[in-house]
C-alpha cells in the first residue's frame, strides 16, 4: 500500500469552479416567511444554519467557515468568507476574504480548521462540481488574517478511485506545535485503508507517514469519526490518542481509543480498554441519550473528552424531560507510552432547560452516554440557556453540533437548533453558538446566542432587527429611505416579493403579493413590518425610481416606472406614472394611491428620483421606449415569418424633469415646474458637451443649500454621478453569463464624473473635484447626504477581463465627496470589511441612508452566505469604522 501522496505544484487539476446546485427537492423554509424582518433578539440572524463546517478559535474569536445548508437538503454554503464570534463581547460578524480562485475554499464542507501561531489552516474536505459531484480536496490552506488571502501551504495528487470521487479523504486532523498531524482514508475498494502522516508546517516537510490501518474491517477502519489528540511526545514522535465512535445506528455507548505509537508497519495500538468513573454521583442505571457529538479537547490544557448528547431528565414535578447535555471527561493515560487503559473521569456536566422552565431547581436525575443514569441535583449541573431543540439534520450529519477549545478559558460549542413552534411558527433550523469560559470566576460563565434564547425570557413579541427577508430589492431597484417621525429617524424599505417557481429553487417575483417592508428603528432596536397592498395596474416594475418627501407634515414615499413583462405579448413594457404610500407610523398595512397630475412621468425604467422634505421632485434620465419593430414570432414550413409583434425599442434618455408634491395624503397630485431637454446638438455621449449624456442606471441626489453654501451657490443644488449609455433593460439578467455578459457590455460606458444642476441658474457644470480616490463609472449605486457630504455606495462597476474584453463587478466601496471646501474632493471611507456587503452581481449593494443623530451610516448589501438584503450600520458602536 502507497503511504505518502505525491505532492504536485498545481492546483488545476483538483480544484474545479464551484457553482450554487439548484435542487428540486423542496426545502424547510420553502414558505413565505412571517416577517419582512428577521429579530434583533436573534443577533445571529444574519448568519446560515450549517453542519459539516469548519471551525476553530484564535485570540479569543471563534471561525466558521463552509459546510451544508441544514435548510436546502445538500446544497453546500457558497461563501469565502467567515462568520465570527467575538468570544469577548460575544458580537458576530461576517468577514470576507478574497478568493480570487473561485474555488479555494468556496462551497467546501467536511474540512478542518486549525489556529497556527496567527494565521488559519484549512485542511482538506470536499467540494461539488458544476454536476453535483463530490470531489475530495487532499490540500492544506494557510489564510493571512491581516491580508485576508488564502495560499496553497501544501498540495497533493488526488487520484480518481473507483466511485470517481477521488480515492483520498482526510477525515481527522490537528496541530500541535508547529506540526500538522492528518489521518486520512484511501477510499478505493481495491487499496483500502487508513493512513497518518505529521508535517511540518514551517518547511511543509513530511516527517512521519505511515499505514494505521488496511484491509476491509481491521482495527480503526471499524470507527469512523476520529478525533485526534497529542499527550506528549516519544522521543520525536507525538504521542497522539484517537477517539472514535461507530455509526449511528450502533449502541451510543460504542466508542474506542486507539494509540498511535509510530512503531511498525502499522503504526498504532488499540482499540484499547477504557474505564469512566462518576466521582460522587451514583449510577442507578438507565440510558435514554443520544450521542450528537464528541470531541477530544485541552479544556484549561487538561485533555478532555467533551459529549453532546440529547438526554433526558427527571425533575421532582416532570419525569423524562428532553433537554440537551455536555459531559467533561478528564482523560489519562498517565502519560506511559504503550499503557493500553485509557482512564475517563466525569468532571462537569452543562445541561439546557426544556423551554417551559427557568431553573434547574427539582432535578433528579441525568442520562448521560457511557454511564447511564446519574442522580444529580440543581448544584450539580452548569445551566445553558435555552437554544431551541438541537438534533441530527440529515442522515448524512455527524457535525451539526461542534465543539472547539477556546485556549486558557475553556470551550464553545456550534450547532444549528430547530426554532421553537411557540416562538416561531414557521420551524427551521438557526444557527446557535455556546461559549463557557470554565476560568472567569469560581462560577463558570456561560453565555449563547441562538433564535431561541429569547423563549425562556416569554418574551411575548419579537423584535425585529433591520435585516429584511428574500424580497427582489435589487432586481426592482429598491432603496432605503430616511423617515423622520415623533420618535426619532428612521429607515424604511419597500420592495416586491420573491417566490419558489413549482418544482424548483430558482425565483421570481411574486405578481400577486403586495409591496412588503419595515420601518426600522437602529436607536430603539424595533421595527414595524409593513405590507402596502396593490393597485390593479401595478405590474411590480424592474428598475423602479423612488423617493421620499413630506405633504402636510407626514411621510410618503414615492415611486415611478419600471418595466414588466406584458403576458398577453411576451413585450417589455413600462410602468407608467407615479404611485404614493403615505407612512402612518402606527398601521401595518398602508394604502397605495396613484398620484394624478398633467405632468405625471411617462414610463421610464432605471431613472432617478430625488425629492426635497418640502415636496419638490426631481427626474432624470432613464430608458423610454423609443419606437417599435415587427418582430417574427412563428414562422411557416418554408421557415418564412407568418406573424409578428411590436418589440419595443429602448433609448437613453438625458431630460431633466421637475415636479410638486401638493394635494392631500388621501388624494395626492404633482403639478409640473419645468423640463429641460436638451436639444440634438447637446444630446451627445462625448465628454465635449457642457451638459450630462443620456443615461441610465444613475443616482439624482438633492442637495440642500447649506451643502453647497461653501460653492457659493445661492440656492439648492442636484448632483448627479454615474449610471451607463446602455439602451438594454434587461443588462444584469445577462451578466451570470461571462460570455453574453461581454457581448452586451461592448458598446457599453460608465460616466465617472460627477455633474451639478444649479437649481437657481438653471445650469449644468461637470464638477471638478480633487482627491486621488475618486470612484470609478458606477451603475446601479446609491447615494445620501449628511452635513456637507453626499456618500456613494456600491452599484456595479464596469471592469476590463483579460479574455473577454468587459465585465461588471459588484463594488463593496464607499464614496465620500466632501463639499465643505469651495472645491470638492472625493475620498474613499474605512468602512469595517464585515459590513462592506458581498461581490454579487445579483445585488450590487443598493441602498444608503445617513442617522447621524444616532451616529449611524445605514447601508444596504447581500449578505453574504444569504439570499437576503441586510442593513448594515458600519460606522456605528456596534460595527465601529477601521481607522
Amino acid at each position: 500500500m502507497e503511504r505518502l501522496l505525491d505532492r504536485s505544484p498545481s492546483l488545476s487539476h483538483l480544484l474545479a469552479m464551484t457553482v450554487l446546485l439548484l435542487s428540486t427537492v423542496p426545502s424547510i423554509s420553502a414558505s413565505a416567511p412571517s416577517k419582512y424582518a428577521c429579530d434583533y433578539s436573534n443577533r445571529l440572524c444574519e448568519w446560515k444554519a450549517r453542519y459539516m463546517f469548519g471551525a476553530t478559535v484564535l485570540d479569543d474569536k471563534a471561525f466558521f467557515h463552509g459546510g451544508i445548508l441544514s435548510n436546502e437538503a445538500t446544497i453546500p454554503v457558497n461563501s469565502s468568507g467567515f462568520e465570527v464570534l467575538d468570544l469577548k463581547t460575544m458580537a458576530p460578524m461576517i468577514v470576507q476574504i478574497d478568493d480570487k480562485n473561485n474555488s479555494v475554499l468556496s462551497s467546501r464542507y467536511r474540512h478542518q480548521l486549525a489556529a497556527w501561531k496567527n494565521t488559519i489552516l484549512a485542511v482538506g474536505g470536499q467540494i461539488d462540481d458544476d454536476f453535483g459531484v463530490s470531489r475530495h480536496i487532499i490540500n492544506v490552506l494557510v489564510l493571512n488574517l491581516n491580508q485576508r488571502l488564502w495560499e496553497v501551504k501544501k498540495q497533493f495528487i488526488q487520484r480518481s478511485g473507483a466511485s470517481g470521487q477521488g480515492d483520498v479523504m482526510i477525515d481527522a486532523s490537528v496541530v500541535s506545535g508547529d506540526q500538522l498531524l492528518v489521518t486520512f482514508l484511501q477510499l478505493d475498494p481495491t487499496n483500502f485503508g487508513r493512513s497518518f502522516f505529521s508535517m511540518n508546517l514551517n518547511n511543509q516537510e513530511v516527517d512521519y507517514n505511515f499505514n494505521v490501518a488496511y484491509g476491509a474491517g481491521e482495527k480503526v477502519l471499524d470507527w469512523p469519526l476520529l478525533s485526534l489528540m497529542t499527550l506528549g511526545k516519544d522521543g520525536d514522535f507525538p504521542h497522539i490518542l484517537l477517539q472514535s465512535k461507530r455509526l449511528l445506528s450502533k449502541p451510543d455507548n460504542d466508542t474506542a481509543w486507539f494509540e498511535i505509537t509510530g512503531k511498525g508497519e502499522i503504526g498504532v495500538d488499540g482499540p484499547l480498554p477504557f474505564t469512566a468513573s462518576t466521582a460522587h454521583w451514583t449510577l442507578p442505571g438507565g440510558g435514554r441519550s443520544k450521542v450528537l457529538s464528541l470531541k477530544l479537547l485541552r479544556v484549561l490544557d487538561k485533555p478532555t473528552l467533551l459529549i453532546w448528547a440529547v438526554t433526558k431528565a427527571d425533575f421532582a414535578d416532570s419525569r423524562g424531560q428532553t433537554v440537551n447535555a455536555v459531559s467533561l471527561w478528564d482523560v489519562s493515560m498517565n502519560g506511559v507510552m504503550g499503557k493500553r487503559n485509557v482512564s475517563l473521569r466525569l468532571s462537569r456536566i452543562a445541561m439546557t432547560l426544556p423551554s417551559n422552565m427557568t431553573s434547574a431547581a427539582g432535578l433528579q436525575s441525568i442520562d448521560l452516554p457511557l454511564v447511564g443514569k446519574l442522580s444529580v441535583g440543581a448544584k450539580d449541573v452548569m445551566v445553558m440557556p435555552y437554544i431551541g431543540n438541537v438534533d441530527l439534520v440529515s442522515e448524512l450529519d455527524y457535525t451539526n453540533v461542534d465543539m472547539q477549545q477556546w485556549p486558557g478559558k475553556g470551550f464553545i460549542i456550534r450547532g444549528s437548533s430547530m426554532t421553537d413552534p411557540h416562538c416561531q411558527p414557521i420551524v427551521t433550523w438557526q444557527p446557535f453558538v455556546v461559549a463557557v469560559n470554565l476560568a472567569a470566576s469560581a462560577k463558570p460563565a456561560i453565555r449563547a446566542l441562538s433564535n431561541s434564547t429569547f423563549c425562556s425570557s416569554r418574551l411575548a413579541q419579537l423584535r425585529a432587527a433591520a435585516i429584511v427577508g428574500d424580497a427582489a430589492a435589487m432586481e426592482t431597484g429598491a432603496k432605503l429611505h430616511r423617515v423622520d417621525s415623533s420618535q426619532g429617524p428612521l429607515l424604511m424599505i419597500l420592495s416586491s416579493e420573491r417566490k419558489t417557481r413549482p418544482g424548483g429553487q430558482l425565483l421570481q417575483l411574486d405578481i400577486h403579493a403586495p409591496l412588503r417592508g419595515a420601518l426600522v428603528d437602529l436607536d430603539g432596536h424595533s421595527v414595524q413590518n409593513l405590507s402596502v397592498p396593490l393597485l390593479g395596474d401595478y405590474q411590480h416594475p424592474v428598475g423602479i425610481a423612488s423617493c421620499t418627501t413630506y405633504l402636510n407634515g407626514t411621510a410618503v414615499y414615492l415611486q415611478t416606472g419600471g418595466w414588466y413583462h406584458n403576458d398577453d405579448d411576451s413585450t417589455q413594457q413600462a410602468q407608467p406614472g407615479v404611485i404614493a404610500v403615505p407612512i402612518n407610523l402606527s398601521q401595518p398595512v398602508q394604502p397605495m394611491l396613484k398620484v394624478t397630475g398633467s405632468s405625471e412621468p411617462k414610463g421610464t425604467a432605471y431613472s432617478s428620483l430625488a425629492c426635497s422634505a418640502q415636496g419638490e421632485i426631481y427626474m432624470y434620465g432613464g430608458l423610454v421606449i423609443d419606437r417599435y419593430k415587427a418582430t417574427p414570432i412563428n414562422h411557416d414550413e418554408e421557415g418564412k415569418p407568418d406573424s409578428s409583434h411590436a418589440e419595443p425599442v429602448w433609448a437613453s434618455s438625458g431630460n431633466l424633469q421637475a415636479m410638486r408634491l401638493s394635494g392631500s395624503t388621501v388624494a395626492p397630485t404633482l403639478s409640473k415646474s419645468w423640463k429641460l431637454v436638451p436639444s440634438a446638438s447637446q444630446n451627445r455621449t462625448d465628454s465635449s458637451t457642457s451638459i450630462p449624456s443620456p443615461r441610465s442606471g444613475h443616482t439624482l441626489t438633492y442637495l440642500p443649500q447649506e451643502t453647497v453654501a461653501s460653492m457659493g451657490l445661492s440656492s439648492g443644488a442636484l448632483l448627479l454621478f454615474g449610471g451607463s449609455n446602455s439602451s438594454n433593460p434587461s443588462l444584469i439578467s445577462t451578466l451570470a453569463d461571462m460570455t453574453a455578459a461581454a457581448e452586451a457590455l461592448a458598446d457599453v460606458d460608465f460616466d465617472r464624473s460627477a455633474w451639478l444642476f444649479d437649481l437657481k441658474a438653471h445650469k449644468w457644470s461637470k464638477l471638478q473635484a480633487q482627491g486621488l480616490n475618486t470612484p470609478p463609472g458606477l451603475m446601479h449605486h446609491s447615494a445620501a447626504v449628511v452635513g456637507t457630504q453626499v456618500m456613494v455606495w456600491g452599484g456595479l462597476r464596469l471592469v476590463s477581463d483579460t479574455h473577454l474584453g468587459k465585465a461588471m463587478q459588484a463594488s463593496t466601496d464607499l464614496y465620500i465627496l466632501d463639499f465643505s471646501r469651495a472645491t470638492p474632493r472625493w475620498r474613499v471611507a474605512a468602512v469595517d470589511n464585515t459590513a462592506r456587503g458581498g461581490s454579487i452581481i445579483g445585488f450590487p449593494n443598493s441602498g444608503i441612508a445617513a442617522l447621524p443623530e444616532i451616529g449611524v451610516i445605514a447601508v444596504m448589501h447581500r449578505s453574504v452566505s444569504d439570499s437576503g438584503a441586510n442593513v448594515a450600520t458600519p460606522c456605528s458602536s456596534m460595527l465601529p469604522c477601521r481607522s
